[in-house]
């Protein structure tokens, strides 16, 4: 199903073409810009440790959506990439922290300078008229993510 008339489109339809049309563009983003050997969990923990600064690992399983031994396997294996690394948590000399490395900071850049490169090179293909559009929707689309729902 293709969307033509905006103005006729029932929120279930647009919901359902949303959806698939996000679902599409998050998968091919997936794949085209993670690193060789990286998850998309990984990815997601890098960046969640970049713009929240150093977390316990409980914490960081928290705000990740995951239990904490999971968690655990997934800083192991960070660590072991040089994506991370545990330092003692000053506060509380039984815990730990986990903090970016310089090599974690990297492999963010690159994955954003990825992100830009896949993305500009598709937008490339698009006339004038869909590019605006696309700029025009950034707002509300930025909106729907930010929005925390009505409960209705």
């Amino acid at each position: 199903m293709r969307l033509a008339d905006t103005s006729a489109t029932s929120e279930a339809d647009l919901a359902r073409e949303l959806g698939a049309t996000l679902t599409r563009l998050y998968a091919f983003l997936r794949s085209a810009i993670l690193p060789q050997g990286m998850t998309l969990t990984q990815a997601s923990a890098l960046a969640t440790l970049r713009r929240e600064g150093p977390q316990r690992v409980t914490d960081l399983a928290a705000r990740e959506g995951v239990r904490q031994p999971t968690c655990t396997g997934l800083v192991n294996v960070m660590e072991e990439q040089g994506w991370v690394r545990r330092r003692d948590d000053a506060s509380d000399r039984r815990a730990v922290m986990v903090e970016l490395t310089e090599a974690g900071h990297q492999a963010l850049e690159d994955i954003t300078a990825a992100r830009v490169s896949v993305l500009e090179q598709r937008l490339g293909a698009l006339d004038e008229g869909e590019r605006a559009a696309l700029a025009l929707a950034l707002p509300s689309l930025l909106r729907l993510i930010e929005s925390r729902g009505s409960g209705a």
